[in-house]
């Protein structure tokens, strides 16, 4: 039996597994794969020191990429290469016995910790410190012992991975292979190779072409490319998943997963508005959607997830096709054709802001990937309980749909889980390197990645991401964007391990360092930004090129008060981006605030989106004794409550209101008679929402000022609509007077 003489768990014997030597748990700050990861094995050796340039004989610009990252990673590790024959064959063994039980995780030894290494005669334990007799009862019972003939046929079924079980048995056949690699968009990105003179002209950023069309669903389309590729998107037509390039793996659960949104008898597993992101994201280019509202949130996650796991899939079959070829010797080792990894095994990235999402994307993984009638998932009732529902009674103040959506189930912001693709299972709580996809936070990749100088930081496992997601990228925004700008920062960096690579299967374009070149991003959110407009132009440099969906604004939020309520416009000249705080500040308290001093003006809000400026204002009215009530997104409960009677009783005529607050919360305020808009909402919906709540009636003066600059552009556009915006940001004039109501 070839190759066996090295698969063995220790202290096996009479065909039984012992129970492993269990040790304290490591901090998880030191665990990539922390807050429900297991713990990662002790490094083999030392953190490698990188050798002076100035010491060595050889001028800067005689050391190419390729020796620059052999010296980074040169010491010789007698660890087998990364998702070997060997490895899998074991994991698949222990996959028979699964069926519908979850796995306690310290009643087996560690089987795939790395692409390839081999099994440790230790347990290192739960990362959380939990004891592991509790995972093992609420996990279910250690996986039983598989005999040799089982763990041979298995040995067998995984090196004929691509045969019978999943397309038929013909991928292995080479006409069959040129076909796949000729059509499919897959295929066409992982061979492709742009050459060191278009990989410097995409690397500058700058957009060489640019087209727009228009779509019946997603509407305008504006597509660009950084370099001369071919940037034309082609809305495909075709039903049949086969022409789609879907892995039969997964299309023969389609019709299960994505049934809700599938059109009645029109033998279509897409929906119209699926059908159209699926096209533009099956050819690995960029997108960015920024029109992913509530209604259509699910319907989004849908097809992303699908096209996620296909190309994990992909992947995988790849890796282990040529796996099979080379143990058979039917291949060079040396060629070319057999570069199929990255540095490290993580592919995709996808950050979601709370739990309940990433809860929704495993399970929809789950009725993509496996039969409903035997799913095996490992950890299944662990991570149903870490990221579940809560079991907490809804509240019963009523809010608006969109936040019942935006805030249902578990809203943890802080978590990170690594998963892992075989073949007849799904794999949870994986150590980061020996994952396929890892779902995260923006806060739970920030503190893993850490900052310079901190123990314990690692950021090695984003070197080799090949898609890169971003969904409900508004939220981020409420939450803390500094963290999503700290990711884009650490992605694609040298890896400052080995973490076992086998340099003969690394692609070409990584050892280049050209990663980021042919990383896909998607980005889907419920507004446009100049935040995430900056993210997308300075760190997405896919050459495949980027599509943006950009749907000029017809009428605006303010359509949508009810109350006739006069709204007054003012624009605050400025020349510079870095100066608009102060310039803000100073025409605030000069040319707005001594109106609204007088007790005639009680029951103002002033509405603050940014929570530097709430801070500004706050202490500028302690400062003049001003009388005032004061709600943000860190004031405790009771206080809460104290400045709304405070304020709706008119004892305090002011008072300071955060956007942040009222995204998270949502409360109606009482005795609202006049608002000022600092700044104008993130969101447009949250100006009519607020403009709505004005008390109103006979001898009740209202009123509505708002402050804006040229540099709110995107905020004006959604609130006025997209011509008016231009108008006022043109005109001469720098105040603009709108009336709504019945009669307007």
């Amino acid at each position: 039996m070839r190759g066996r003489g090295r698969r063995r768990f220790y202290g096996r014997k009479g065909g039984k597994r012992k129970k492993s030597k269990k040790f304290p748990a490591k901090s998880s700050s030191q665990n990539p794969g922390s807050s429900g990861e297991p713990t990662p094995k002790k490094a083999k050796y030392e953190d490698l020191v990188v050798e002076d340039e100035s010491s060595s004989s050889e001028s800067e610009g005689e050391i190419s990429s390729y020796q620059k990252l052999i010296c980074t990673l040169e010491k010789p590790t007698n660890e087998k290469p990364i998702e070997s024959d060997e490895e899998e064959d074991l994991i698949e063994e222990e996959d028979e016995d699964f069926d519908d039980a979850d796995v306690g995780e310290d009643e087996v030894i560690d089987e795939e910790t790395s692409e390839g290494n081999e099994l440790e005669e230790i347990d290192l334990g739960d990362e959380d410190g939990k004891n592991s007799e509790d995972d093992s009862d609420d996990d279910g019972d250690a996986l039983n012992e598989v005999d040799d003939d089982e763990s041979d046929k298995d040995e067998n079924d995984e090196n004929d991975l691509e045969s019978g079980e999943e397309d038929g048995g013909q991928e292995h056949h080479k006409d069959e292979d040129n076909v796949e690699e000729n059509s499919d968009p897959f295929y066409a990105r992982l061979w492709h190779d742009i050459g060191e003179k278009k990989a410097e002209t995409i690397s500058k950023g700058k957009t060489v072409c640019q087209s727009d069309t228009k779509w019946s669903n997603l509407g305008c389309l504006v597509t660009s490319s950084l370099c001369e590729e071919n940037v034309a998107v082609k809305l495909t037509k075709e039903k049949d998943p086969s022409n789609l390039h879907i892995r039969k793996r997964i299309s023969d659960h389609l019709d299960r997963a994505n049934e809700e949104f599938m059109l009645d008898k029109s033998g279509d597993i897409f929906s119209p508005l699926q059908r159209e992101l699926f096209s533009i994201m099956n050819t690995y280019k960029d997108l960015f959607y920024p029109e992913r509202s509530h209604t259509v949130l699910d319907e989004v996650r849908h097809v992303y997830c699908l096209h996620v796991l296909n190309h994990v899939v992909k992947c995988r079959a790849l890796v282990l096709k040529h796996n099979s070829l080379l143990s058979q010797q039917a291949i060079d080792p040396d060629s070319d054709k057999i570069r199929d990894q990255g540095l490290t095994r993580p592919r995709v990235l996808i950050v979601v802001p709370f739990r309940e999402a990433a809860f929704q994307i495993v399970n929809l993984f789950i009725k993509m990937l496996l039969p409903a009638e035997k799913e095996q998932v490992s950890h299944r009732k662990r991570f149903t309980r870490e990221y579940g529902p809560t079991g907490e009674a809804p509240s019963k103040i009523q809010r608006p749909d969109d936040w019942e959506v935006t805030f249902a189930g578990n809203v943890d912001d802080h978590f990170r889980i690594g998963m892992a693709i075989t073949r007849k299972s799904i794999r949870l709580y994986t150590d980061f390197y020996s994952s396929d996809i890892i779902i995260a936070s923006p806060l739970g990749l920030r503190t893993i990645i850490g900052v310079e100088g901190e123990k314990g930081r690692d950021f090695d496992f984003l070197s080799s991401i090949d898609i890169l997601v971003f969904d409900q990228t508004d939220v981020f925004h409420m939450q803390n964007w500094e963290h999503v700008q700290h990711l884009m920062e650490h992605m694609h960096l040298q890896p400052k391990q080995s973490h076992d690579v086998d340099f003969s299967r690394v692609h070409e374009w990584t050892i280049n360092g050209w990663s980021k070149l042919y990383r896909q991003t998607l980005s889907f959110s419920r507004v446009i930004t100049p935040e995430m407009k900056s993210i997308f132009n300075k760190y997405c440099f896919n050459y495949a090129g980027k599509v943006m969906v950009n749907n000029p604004v017809i009428s605006g939020s303010i359509c949508q008060i009810a109350t006739a309520l006069p709204q007054v416009f003012q624009r605050i000249e400025c020349d510079s981006y870095v100066q608009l705080p102060e310039k803000r500040f100073n025409y605030f308290i000069s040319k707005v605030l001594p109106h609204f001093r007088d007790k005639v003006m009680a029951g103002t809000m002033i509405f603050v989106p940014s929570y530097f400026d709430y801070v500004r204002l706050r202490n500028h009215f302690r400062k003049e004794e001003i009388k005032f009530a004061q709600i943000c997104e860190y004031t405790k409960q009771s206080n809460i409550s104290r400045a709304r009677i405070y304020f709706y009783e008119k004892s305090r005529p002011l008072m300071l209101y955060t956007e942040r607050f009222h995204f998270f919360r949502r409360y109606r305020i009482k005795g609202i008679r006049h608002i000022i808009f600092y700044q104008l909402p993130m969101y447009p919906h949250l100006y009519s929402e607020l403009c709505n709540m004005i008390t109103t009636g006979v001898g009740i003066d209202n009123s509505c000022t708002v402050l804006y600059s040229k540099y709110d552009v995107h905020r004006l556009a959604g609130v006025v609509g997209a011509n008016r915006c231009s108008h006022m940001l043109a005109a001469e004039k720098n105040v603009h007077m709108f009336v709504t109501g019945e009669e307007s």
